[in-house]
């Protein structure tokens, strides 16, 4: 009996090393393909508009969204200067830039000293628009979600947080859920016209012109979305475009932390595009959550998909959905992390949430309602959702 515990304990151990080994080598070979799919397929830009100097077309409206929370004064004040900023490096008369911003989880609805916050950013955004705008209130926005009890979390918060922050926002362009906000400030009426939208995150840097490239990319005829109606999703074109991002140089000399773990930062002034295997092999990039979309392509694409409280992390599923292209000669900036804390915080949620779309390789998937449907997404997607866990 002894002896047959030790050979069933040996069997599950060599087991246990064989499955080891082989996700090793599986990742060494994923790796060693990639590199030389790298090395044999040019790096291939996607076609883009060259819009003339007088700026992005009218009929490809766009507005910068900054989704963020709304914490101090000083938090608001660099907000302010963060949007100021991509205004100035990217003026355009079609285009328009937004704070999109919840408060913080909090065990009540409201709380009183958030009243003077929220006044102090709406002032802030009357008076970029009286500065830059010329007494026109269209250039400069605010939308202020209120908090929502959510029973699954003990918490007040705001609607399934940032995917829920754009999910209402694109509604509201179209003319619905106007309950979804608590505050706007800005002329509503130019709001449908607004064709694609540039999400951004508090620390993203958005170089010079880049926002024209973006959207001329997106407004390209052979980019444009094609929808399957049978499965539900889009077949061809781009519902989003994904930029390359770099670290931005400020961050370059904060810590030994970043030196040792950030790679290169800055501007390369002699790279114009990158090969990435998915685009270059594929034509499909993956999203990371900064980028352009298609308002009424990604809208109808991820329209009832996902059930509330199972998806932190949604840029990859979403970008499964409504197909991503790269943008490999635009670059946007941001900041890495300052210590090793900060870091381990970050992907912990990263890995937490690419875990919570392990459903998406199983032949049905839960709709909004929690429902199983059959899975429509395809063998590509399956292969970056497994890739990536």
């Amino acid at each position: 009996m002894r002896a047959a515990e030790m050979r069933g304990a040996a069997e599950w151990r060599l087991v246990f090393c064989a499955v080891t080994f082989s996700l090793g080598v599986s990742q060494l070979a994923v790796a060693l393909w990639n590199w030389l799919a790298t090395l044999l397929l040019k790096p291939r830009p996607l076609p883009r508009l060259g819009y003339s100097p007088g700026g992005i077309a009218l009929e490809s409206r766009g507005m910068v969204v900054v989704p963020t929370i709304l914490r101090s004064a000083e938090n608001i004040d660099d907000l302010l200067q963060t949007l100021e900023i991509h205004h100035l490096a990217n003026r355009d008369p079609h285009l328009h830039f937004a704070l999109l911003t919840d408060w913080p989880d909090a065990a009540q609805e409201n709380l009183l000293e958030e009243a003077p916050l929220l006044e102090r950013v709406k002032a802030g955004i009357e008076l970029l628009n009286r500065k830059y705008a010329g007494g026109r209130r269209d250039l400069f926005f605010l939308f202020h979600r209120p908090r929502r009890w959510n029973a699954s979390e003990g918490v007040w918060m705001g609607y399934e947080r940032k995917r829920g922050k754009l999910v209402q926002f694109n509604a509201f362009l179209r003319g619905r859920c106007a309950e979804c906000f608590a505050a706007v400030v800005g002329d509503q009426s130019i709001l449908r016209e607004i064709k694609y939208v540039i999400t951004l995150d508090t620390d993203t840097k958005l170089p010079r012109e880049s926002a024209r490239q973006l959207i001329g990319t997106m407004a390209h005829p052979l980019n444009r979305p094609q929808f399957d109606s049978t499965r539900g999703i889009v077949t061809e074109g781009y519902s989003l475009l994904q930029p390359r991002v770099d670290v931005s140089l400020p961050t370059a000399d904060r810590s030994r932390f970043v030196r040792l773990h950030a790679g290169e930062v800055g501007i390369d002034p002699y790279t114009r595009t990158v090969s990435d295997v998915y685009q270059d092999l594929f034509g499909e990039g993956s999203f990371i959550g900064k980028g352009v979309y298609d308002v009424d392509a990604f809208q109808r694409s991820l329209a009832g998909r996902f059930p509330e409280n199972r998806i932190l992390s949604h840029d990859l599923v979403e970008s499964v959905y409504a197909r991503c292209g790269l943008v490999s000669d635009v670059t946007l900036y941001e900041e890495y992390p300052s210590r090793y804390e900060i870091d381990a915080v970050r992907r912990h949620r990263w890995i937490r949430g690419d875990w919570q779309i392990l459903p998406w390789l199983l032949p049905r998937v839960p709709d909004a309602e929690g429902r199983g449907i059959r899975n429509p997404i395809s063998a590509l997607s399956w292969w970056k959702i497994f890739d990536n866990l």
